[in-house]
């Protein structure tokens, strides 16, 4: 095994995820991918530009945080850490970046954050699941 994608929210679930992604990959001296998802269209019911705008800005700044949050918790990882700020579809994006990474495994939290809970790595992850062509693990 030669790389690991995480798919990260900022979650305790996918907290639980990155540590495990990192034991694995200790184990097996692998580059590890960290990416997040966000979406910086925005509701299709905010039709106010300024608001959009910055909505989209506070997007953005969201997933960085979570990106540099996961960076922290790999610091010291003694293989490759990459980072990755998708934007988009949630699960189409985590699929696509697995297949077209080549990763040979993904890793997932079983769960999302508040009001997404249900939505992130709920509907997320039984998508990701069963769409893609590649081992994956849903931490608990």
């Amino acid at each position: 095994m030669k790389k690991i994608l995480v798919a990260v929210d900022g979650s305790e679930k996918s907290k639980k995820a990155l540590g495990k992604a990192r034991e694995i990959g200790e184990l097996s001296n692998s580059d590890i991918t960290v990416i997040t998802v966000i979406n910086t269209f925005g509701s299709p019911y905010i039709t106010d530009p300024e608001i959009k705008v910055k909505l989209s800005k506070e997007n953005v700044e969201y997933g960085e945080n979570i990106l540099k949050d996961a960076t922290q918790v790999l610091e010291g990882y003694s293989g490759a850490v990459h980072t990755m700020l998708r934007d988009g579809d949630i699960g189409g994006e985590i699929m696509e970046e697995a297949e077209e990474g080549d990763y040979d495994l993904v890793v997932m939290g079983s769960r999302g954050l508040g009001a997404f809970s249900r939505t992130f790595l709920g509907s997320v992850s039984n998508r990701v699941v069963n769409h893609i062509n590649k081992s994956i693990l849903i931490v608990k």
